[in-house]
């Protein structure tokens, strides 16, 4: 787990992030760290920077390696916008032999497939386990298969392919025999199982892949912030990438801001947020739950003493009821306290300069850190705060940075600096 912020107004744009990382032994045995590097500069010109959180890893190949190899490919070029810089680090990494050889990634794919047949099988199971009860007649059983598999493609279709996906790919990986023939091997191999098909959770396996692989994979929250050749003010955009379906990078898109003159400025927690959302929202995601759990009670009360002083309301009509003004209910106050506190530290951000962005940003952090070091054994966000600022002139600058060695016995390391960066 992580903790990172963002903060943006018209003079600059500043990131800061923890150092804690969790890395798995095993389902008991977590390993946390609090030595991790999680904002990199994303080009030689130092006007974009970037920075992760949440899987550390892109289908085994560390962020910081992938970046750094960006990095060095890009070189000197400029592009016009922020955002394009995200889009040609996607394309970088989504078609690089070197870093995911074609091996890698058949392997990932038959993994990605086993794991999917696990997942409708347990669904399946949920839904109907008469399915997988021998004590059955065969044909009884396939006929609630039937049903079910038809419930699950009717929702794998409604989600669709990921944007970042191709539906040709899809398809093309249904049409290949081999898959059902992988997946008969598997069902044999369990008697109970018998009554499942195997051509169709073959096809559910890659609907699965492509519609909703974030019910097999982990995600990294990627984001990047600066400047680009053609933007006065800075910008940043954020997507969550899984890894590779296929030859493809399964990514989404979950937001993105553009400093202007009539949005002036932008405060974004990302990754374990509660302690920053108090601070920006005036409440975190455990009151807004408590909040929403107690309007639903109270509504449903109205419609039981309705009911207690003979006034009987049809319970079609009052489930409706109960949504719509729970619904209005949730959206009045969240826009009140929008307006009574996000609006006006909005305003004040707009007003700060760089290092008055950087000291907020840390303060935000150690705030973060302190919760979980007194709440929680796994202290999941801490260690050492980097905080990083970019201008549109001076590019990306630090404000604090941890390294993991000394440059001052380490002399040929900053000549060979001295050589990449002279103009």
């Amino acid at each position: 787990m992580t903790s990172e912020v963002l903060i943006l107004n018209r003079r600059a744009a500043v990131i800061a992030a923890d150092s804690a990382i969790t890395s798995s032994r095993g389902a008991s045995q977590p390993r946390y760290s609090k030595s991790a590097t999680k904002i990199f500069d994303l080009t030689e010109h130092g006007s974009v920077g970037t920075a992760f959180f949440g899987n550390a890893l892109l289908d085994l190949v560390p962020w910081e390696l992938a970046i750094k190899q960006f990095r060095r490919q890009l070189g000197k070029t400029v592009l016009p916008k922020t955002s394009d810089y995200l889009t040609a680090l996607v394309q970088f990494l989504s078609a690089n032999e070197a870093l995911f050889p074609q091996t890698l990634l058949d392997r990932f794919t038959q993994q990605q497939f086993d794991s999917a047949l696990l997942k409708i099988v347990q669904l399946a199971r949920d839904e109907q386990a008469s399915i997988f009860d021998v004590a059955l007649p065969i044909g009884d059983r396939q006929m609630l298969w039937r049903t079910v598999a038809q419930k699950y493609r009717q929702q794998l279709n409604d989600s669709g392919v990921m944007p970042s996906l191709s539906a040709v790919h899809m398809d093309a990986a249904i049409a290949d025999a081999d898959w059902t023939e992988r997946c008969r091997q598997q069902l044999v191999a369990v008697s109970d199982l018998e009554a499942i098909d195997p051509a169709e959770l073959a096809e559910l396996a890659h609907r699965l892949r492509y519609c909703r692989i974030d019910m097999l994979l982990a995600s990294a929250g990627v984001i990047v912030v600066g400047y680009g050749e053609s933007e006065v003010f800075p910008a940043y955009r954020q997507i969550e990438m899984y890894g590779h379906v296929g030859n493809e990078l399964a990514y989404v898109d979950v937001r993105e801001f553009q400093v202007s003159h009539t949005d002036h400025a932008m405060i974004q927690p990302l990754a374990q947020t509660s302690m920053i959302d108090m601070f920006t929202d005036g409440f975190g995601s455990s009151l807004q739950s408590i909040i929403e759990r107690a309007s639903r009670r109270s509504l449903e009360a109205v419609i039981s003493d309705l009911d207690a002083n003979g006034i009987q309301v049809p319970a079609g009509l009052s489930d409706s009821i109960i949504q719509s003004r729970h619904d209005a209910f949730m959206l009045e106050w969240r826009k009140e306290n929008w307006a009574k506190n996000f609006t006006p530290l909005v305003t004040v951000i707009a007003t700060l300069d760089v290092q008055e962005m950087a000291h907020l940003a840390e303060t935000l952090l150690v705030l973060e850190s302190l919760k979980e070091r007194v709440t929680s054994p796994s202290e999941e966000v801490g260690g050492p705060i980097d905080v990083a600022a970019i201008t549109k002139s001076e590019g990306l600058v630090w404000i604090k940075r941890k390294h993991y060695f000394d440059s001052a016995i380490n002399l040929r390391y900053s000549a060979r600096l001295r050589q990449e960066y002279v103009p």
